[in-house]
């Protein structure tokens, strides 16, 4: 405590260091990763790594150089914000390098390559060159997670007055853009005109009063805007990837084109007077993500459709809660009626067994998304896309799945697959028993930072878990969460974007990975090769 309060103060401004300020320095240079131009005036922090709360910062100076004083021996994260731009010391993914402090040890030459962020700035207008007010602009990316490439929704915004977006500080990959939005002008009245029941995270306003307002004799006035992909595509197959680099700035535009609205009515609404029918219509976005479609739902009818495949949900209204109906895969090309028992529920459910309580804040998670565990071990996943998923068991450092039983789908190499329409049971026996394997990554008898660490396995019926870590400024590593069993560890000197859980791209290295059981003795001394990256 002592040590960090001084540190603090010295950092600050508010005491000079002197020859004799106790501990150790953390001290260097932030500079620009494209062309090691110095940042000044970048806000430097530290923290201990078990006590990140306890984080301590000071400035970069004219030439980029930082330093902290009076730091006690250990390890610490060494974080660079600029701008709003925050990047840890080289970090890849969600993994960094702590800076080692102690006796022996250098931690006053670093050298922070601050990457610059792209974003992207774009207008969407209608066939007039107008600008589209509050349409959705929806951001997909491609990226590496526990391994793997996925495309997935990194954000959404609305577009201005001036039919303006922008996506700031974006990181440099692949991105997609979609649109959704409706004719201000539009007017689509409804063949019944029921009421209409308001659709959350929809603007209120559809056209010139509303609907009811309108006669329902102006079909050049009954149009919609198709859910639209850059560079003006109707389908996420056909949409242009944006590849960003550092820094870059994408600027691209939108021209909405309107199309002859569609009206879908719902056959097998309840007949009772109050309650009500909401149907939404989605569509399936790059990656398997859902772009909510501005058409407008009403009790038994929908609106306002642009022609397409689109994923049909409903809720039944006027019970205590909402009741969903299911969704279904519909192709709409002409106004036509749906029926909802064609509606088909997909979940997931079931119970972790373990020997003792269930710890509180257990998950069971699939792929990106985590329900809790109940004290009684039971979990839900009420709502799913047909799809394959990891599944693995999150919010823990001491569980891991003994088995797995499953019945309504397949479990396989660590993932589940789930068929449209399924009702899945799992049964998962969890054990306690996680280990932590330490050791260093050396080259030519040589520390060496920076390099990802793997524990790659060949059973993964305990579910598709990597255990993965970034060796430190002095080339120490911590694998924690590691199952028991027989791995092959591996130390790779760049594994930024490296695809780890594809067996193609990792099986060279295998070759020269070091062999070793889960748990390791405590006296073991763990050495491993760093090995180049080979794409």
């Amino acid at each position: 405590m002592r040590p960090l309060v001084l540190l603090a103060m010295v950092s600050a401004g508010f005491l000079p260091a002197t020859s004799q300020t106790p501990g150790f320095a953390i001290a260097g240079q932030v500079v620009r990763h494209a062309d090691d131009h110095p940042v000044r005036g970048a806000r430097v922090s530290i923290a201990p790594v078990e006590q990140r709360d306890r984080r301590v910062f000071c400035r970069s100076g004219e030439n980029g150089q930082f330093s902290f004083s009076g730091v006690s021996a250990g390890k610490y994260s060494l974080a660079v914000t600029d701008h709003e731009w925050s990047q840890a010391y080289k970090q890849f993914d969600y993994f960094s390098t702590a800076i080692a402090v102690g006796p022996g040890l250098d931690s006053e030459h670093i050298v922070f390559r601050l990457e610059s962020p792209a974003s992207i700035v774009g207008s969407v207008l209608d066939d007039a060159g107008d600008p589209v007010r509050g349409a959705m602009v929806y951001l997909f990316g491609r990226f590496l997670s526990r391994g793997a490439y996925q495309t997935g929704m990194k954000g959404t915004v609305n577009t201005n007055a001036d039919g303006s977006f922008h996506f700031t500080r974006v990181a440099p990959g692949t991105y997609y853009v979609a649109v959704s939005g409706r004719p201000w002008y539009a007017q689509n009245p409804p063949t019944t005109r029921p009421e209409i029941v308001r659709q959350p995270g929809v603007p209120e306003t559809v056209g010139l009063g509303g609907p009811q307002n309108q006669p329902a004799s102006q079909p050049d006035l009954d149009v919609a805007y198709p859910v639209t992909y850059y560079q003006n595509a109707t389908s996420p197959e056909a949409a242009t990837p944006l590849k960003l680099e550092e820094g870059q700035r994408a600027d691209i535009k939108f021209n909405l084109q309107p199309v002859p609205a569609l009206h879908i009515a719902l056959d097998g609404v309840p007949k009772d007077p109050d309650q009500q029918i909401f149907g939404q219509l989605s569509q399936v976005g790059p990656g398997g993500s859902l772009i909510q479609v501005q058409a407008m739902p009403m009790n038994s009818e929908i609106v306002g459709v642009a022609p397409g495949n689109y994923v049909l949900s409903a809720n039944l209204y006027g019970q205590k809660q909402p009741v969903t109906t299911g969704s279904q895969t519909v192709t709409l090309s002409s106004n036509s009626t749906v029926s909802l028992s064609n509606a088909v529920k997909t979940c997931v459910h079931g119970k972790v067994i373990l020997d003792g309580q269930i710890p509180q804040g257990l998950a069971v998670a699939l792929k990106n998304s985590a329900v809790s565990v109940a004290h009684d071990g039971s979990f839900a996943f009420e709502t799913l896309q047909p799809g394959r998923y990891s599944l693995f068991l999150a919010n823990t450092s001491d569980l891991y799945m003994r088995t797995v039983t499953v019945k309504g789908g397949t479990f396989s190499n660590g993932e589940l697959e789930v068929a449209a329409g399924a009702d899945v049971e799992l049964t998962i026996t969890a054990a306690r028993g996680l280990s932590k394997v330490e050791g260093i990554v050396k080259k030519d008898d040589k520390p060496v930072e920076g390099a990802m660490v793997l524990l790659i396995t060949q059973d993964f019926s305990h579910g598709k878990y990597i255990p993965r870590d970034q060796s430190d400024s002095d080339g120490t590593f911590t694998l924690s969460s590691a199952p028991p069993g027989r791995y092959k560890l591996v130390a790779i000197d760049d594994g930024q974007d490296l695809e780890y859980a594809n067996p193609a791209v990792i099986a060279p290295y295998l070759e020269h990975g070091r062999v070793i059981d889960v748990p390791v003795p405590s006296s073991a001394n763990i050495e491993v090769k760093v090995q180049q990256r080979k794409q």
